[in-house]
């Protein structure tokens, strides 16, 4: 992954990025002091070259619908894809049981703020061995040469993961 530019996002985001401590995550705490941590991990979900992203709140403090959060977050989305041409893998995260209003809340902000004509989001969700849904996007460049062959991947691996194994 190519290094984002830390001044071009603090130019253009609400709030003050600085670098975290693992490489390709940024820190950032909201005006009533809810702490974030956002960055890429490089993911073998597909084959192309593809990045998870990662949010975390970083602390208990509650973050009411505050747009300069989701505001910095795309900051630091429109950086990604600024400068790498990759795919963009998000999960929602399952271990509170509010995955279904992340999911609704990333895709709102992502048709939101990404130009359809530049980008093709798709999003999938699949039932665990527990019946809980999980949520994953993709969001890849539509410039990207590899983008068709990482859509039909990420199509065809949830539908796998949506298949029951047979007994």
């Amino acid at each position: 992954m190519k290094a984002l530019d830390l001044n071009q996002m603090n130019r253009n985001a609400p709030y003050h990025l600085d670098k975290a401590a693992r490489p390709n995550y940024y820190h950032f705490i909201s005006k009533v002091g809810a702490e974030f941590v956002i960055g890429f991990d490089e993911d073998d979900f597909i084959s192309s070259e593809s990045y998870q992203f990662i949010i975390v709140k970083a602390n208990d403090v509650p973050s009411p619908m505050d747009k300069g959060v989701r505001d910095t977050v795309f900051v630091v989305i429109q950086e990604f894809f600024r400068a790498n041409n990759s795919v963009m893998l998000y999960i929602c995260d399952t271990g509170d049981g509010k995955q279904a209003m992340r999911n609704r809340l990333f895709h709102y902000w992502i048709s939101s703020f990404l130009d359809k004509g530049k980008f093709t989001v798709l999003q999938s969700s699949v039932k665990d061995e527990e019946g809980i849904d999980n949520y994953y996007a993709i969001i890849t460049r539509n410039d990207n040469p590899h983008a068709k062959e990482a859509i039909n991947e990420f199509l065809e691996t949830t539908y796998l993961f949506s298949q029951k194994p047979k007994e």
